[in-house]
């Protein structure tokens, strides 16, 4: 697997194959119902235990060589990449455990109980939620330190995600607790999806706040995604580019312009609009965004011909991929047997691990080679904006960390205590402009 995220085209293979596992899992009783795989049998449960298999493999896999990769960093961050692992690990083994109690009761008893369900939600969301706010933070530090664009975007529509799998949690908890039995027998899909419970008019109007929100931030990713897929625009041509680009746009407005349930009062658009066709396009929405969002990432990844770096960026795509396909907020909680959508929980779990890994790895792995910066203008070009801003603001970062302890402790006289006061804001300010000062030297330097 190792080799497989090592190499650009292979990475796609498995993010692909990703986006595929959680379509399935997460579509399958919408898809289903009515038809002849709408009644649980041992295929099912055959085919949920194929998906644990196959998500605790990537999982594992993707555990152990971010790890690896995160040894060969040697940043400050150190700590902090461990932390994340360890917790993780923690909970991805917390996860498989419930999941295969869940599959002992089913081929036993022909049963589960429900809190095996919420326990995979609670420790997936909760998991996620604690790693993704530190990269939040981390984000809109940079963006204080560089006033940098595409670094407030991408800051944005983590903390957008980050709402939104909080308001996830009341959600399933409120869906599974208050109209559930304890113990989930095999039933027909059909008859699941008609008694499925709606959510209150307060977890419903809070969460359609992130669905107002979450269009904004998508768009803004668009145009930074599109931007850095502009170099494409030479070999395909300029009228097929905007064509391919502008399809997954439209396709993202419209599905959330059409979850108005005020949009039409037409039978006829309203049957089409709940088919079972329509509503899986819908329902796919999240894992044709992380593609298209990783796409950007590759595309970087295969313009650097640094190993290291290159291995960040696609630990940062595949992180991408899998915490917006494993993410189902405001989809019914079905209690299906067997429970299909948690093996998507499983490979939500180490996403938010493989972006901290990928992105603050790469910052620090840039902020620390002044050449290298010089190299990433070289080969980027004007794709690099992202990347370089995030490596001058960690770059700041380190710095104060080891500048500001010393300016605290260095002992002036009275006569150079009225001329001079090293307090922490002037220390930062002289910091940003001799950052300012590199910046425009690196900018000005010619390409040997």
């Amino acid at each position: 697997m190792a080799g497989v995220v090592s190499s650009s085209k292979r990475a796609l293979v498995l993010m692909l194959l990703i986006s595929m596992v959680t379509i399935i899992d997460s579509q399958f009783v919408n898809t289903f119902y009515g038809t002849n795989l709408g009644s649980p049998g041992n295929f099912h449960l055959l085919l949920f235990v194929s998906f644990v298999i196959v998500a605790s493999i990537i999982n594992s896999s993707l555990l152990l060589f971010t790890r690896k990769k995160h040894i060969n960093a040697r940043t400050q961050r150190t700590a902090l990449f461990r932390a994340s692992y360890v917790a993780t690990s923690i909970v991805q083994c917390a996860i498989l455990l419930v999941l295969f109690a869940a599959i002992a009761e089913m081929a036993i008893f022909h049963r589960y109980h429900k809190i095996l369900s919420l326990l995979v939600v609670y420790l997936s969301h909760f998991c996620v939620a604690g790693i993704l706010g530190v990269l939040s933070i981390t984000f809109i530090q940079w963006f204080k330190t560089i006033r940098s664009f595409p670094v407030l975007v991408y800051g944005a529509v983590f903390i957008v995600v980050l709402f939104l799998l909080v308001v996830t949690i009341p959600l399933a908890t409120e869906q599974f607790m208050n109209h559930q039995p304890n113990v989930i027998p095999s039933i027909d899909y059909i008859i699941l999806i008609a008694h499925a419970p709606l959510p209150s008019n307060d977890t419903a109007f809070i969460f359609a706040l992130g669905n107002y929100v979450l269009p904004l931030m998508i768009t803004f990713s668009w145009i930074l995604t599109v931007s850095i897929l502009k170099q494409y625009i030479s070999k395909i041509g300029k009228k097929t580019f905007w064509i391919l680009v502008s399809i997954p746009l439209i396709y993202q407005l419209f599905t959330f312009a059409i979850r108005d349930a005020n949009l039409s009062t037409d039978p006829a658009l309203i049957d089409i609009i709940y088919s079972r066709q329509f509503q899986f396009l819908m329902g796919i929405s999240y894992q044709i965004s992380g593609l298209f969002f990783a796409i950007a990432f590759l595309a970087l990844a295969r313009k650097t011909k640094r190993k290291v770096m290159k291995n960040y960026l696609i630990i940062s795509s595949i992180g991408m991929v899998l915490l917006f396909s494993s993410m189902q907020p405001g989809m019914p909680f079905y209690a299906a047997y067997p429970p299909f959508g948690l093996v998507t929980l499983l490979l939500l779990g180490i996403s938010s691990h493989m972006l901290l890994v990928g992105l603050l790895g790469f910052a620090a792995y840039v902020s620390r080679d002044s050449k290298l910066r010089r190299e990433i203008h070289k080969e980027l070009g004007v794709d690099s904006g992202l990347l370089s801003n995030i490596g001058l603001a960690e770059m700041q970062r380190q710095m104060e960390r080891k500048i500001l302890p010393i300016a605290k402790k260095i002992k002036l006289s009275d006569e150079m205590k009225d001329h001079m006061d090293l307090s922490e804001e002037d220390v930062k300010i002289m910091i940003d402009e001799i950052l300012k000062e590199i910046q425009n030297t690196s900018s000005n330097i010619k390409p040997d």
